[in-house]
């Protein structure tokens, strides 16, 4: 099992740190098989809405981004500190989201750019598995 974790404030500009992590500390990953930019794009996307929707940029609460591969997987945790409450929209529903709409875009790639996503209270998975086409 490779493994790799990143703590941020819950702050935008926080944020930054999400993409150099990826890159550099992550080569203990092997993305063959994998859509990289999926994956980067999805976790992104997620760290974002766990820093503005799920901890309300409340600086004093952080968000773990945890990735790790196993076998034809790579699970990629984003945990925050808020309340928790998350709906997510059906393959069939997101779709129907628009891109360019303030809020929503991040579900909506994240449920089409990965195979499986898992949320508990303020916890979510997203799974991506190998040679998938997504």
């Amino acid at each position: 099992m490779k493994r790799d974790q990143l703590v941020i404030q819950s702050n935008r500009k926080a944020l930054e740190e999400l993409y150099p992590w990826f890159e550099k500390n992550l080569g203990k990953i092997d993305f063959e098989g994998f859509n990289k930019n999926n994956i980067f794009l999805v976790s992104f996307e997620m760290a974002t809405n766990a820093v503005l929707h799920g901890n309300k940029e409340n600086s004093q609460k952080k968000v773990t981004i945890t990735m790790v591969q196993v076998e034809k997987e790579i699970v990629v945790s984003i945990l925050d500190e808020g309340a928790g409450v998350l709906i997510l929209p059906s393959k069939k529903e997101a779709k129907e989201l628009d891109y360019l709409s303030e809020s929503g875009r991040g579900l909506k790639l994240a449920v089409l750019l990965s195979d499986e996503i898992e949320y508990n209270n303020n916890c979510m998975r997203i799974i991506f598995r190998k040679d998938n086409k997504n």
